[in-house]
């Protein structure tokens, strides 16, 4: 069931204030491989700490790629309401306009979503001060759009790349091997594990190569 799908995944992952009052802060946003979005606001860590505390499920700090594929494997089982194995149009449809609608480069309907928008796109004027998130590419000469202005590989739309013969459909066996690519791309020391300080910024950190430790 629709209304099912782990409370529009744990609430968009936002850390709610005490009371019921809309999260105050500025919007951060993190896509895990998977294309899982996470959202946490103000001085919380940049929430791809959150990804990998959930996907290091022995705590050792590192991420092999047995765990690095169960938690993608995980998000692909939450998308796949109807639980056939494979996520259809309509699930893919449902993702990408109310699961992440970052993906199709629209603005989250959250809280503060129109704050972040004004400071990342209205408040700078030339490319000397735009932020890293609209910042052309080093490689494209593009700024990254879509779920890649958040996610550690640039992929605007992350579930549906993994229809590599463009079926619109996503098998489970699609799903792995996308992991396994992912896993292997973000590997780049060819150890057989990642850890946080190693992977690469997302360009809404900001600029920096690879991502400072984080707390």
């Amino acid at each position: 069931m629709l209304a099912l799908l782990p409370i529009l995944l744990l609430s968009a992952q936002t850390d709610a204030v005490p009371g019921g009052d809309a999260p105050r802060g500025r919007p951060q946003i993190f896509f895990a491989p998977s294309g899982e979005p996470f959202r946490t606001y103000g001085d919380a860590p940049y929430p791809v700490a959150q990804w990998f505390a959930g996907a290091d499920k022995n705590g050792d700090g590192k991420l092999d790629s047995t765990e690095f594929t169960a938690d993608f494997m995980r998000f692909f089982d939450q998308l796949d309401v109807n639980h056939d194995g494979v996520i259809d149009g309509a699930e893919r449809t449902r993702y990408e306009t109310k699961v992440a609608p970052e993906t199709l480069g629209e603005s989250w309907s959250g809280p503060s979503q129109e704050q972040t928008n004004a400071e990342w796109n209205s408040k700078f004027s030339d490319d000397v001060s735009l932020p890293d998130v609209d910042r052309p590419s080093r490689s494209t000469g593009e700024r990254p759009t879509g779920a890649g202005r958040f996610d550690l590989l640039g992929l605007p739309e992350p579930v549906a790349a993994m229809d590599v013969q463009v079926r619109g459909r996503i098998s489970r066996n699609d799903a792995s091997e996308a992991a396994q690519m992912r896993f292997s791309q973000l590997d780049t020391l060819h150890q057989g594990f990642l850890t946080l300080d190693q992977l690469p910024r997302t360009p809404a950190q900001g600029r920096g190569g690879k991502a400072r430790k984080r707390r």
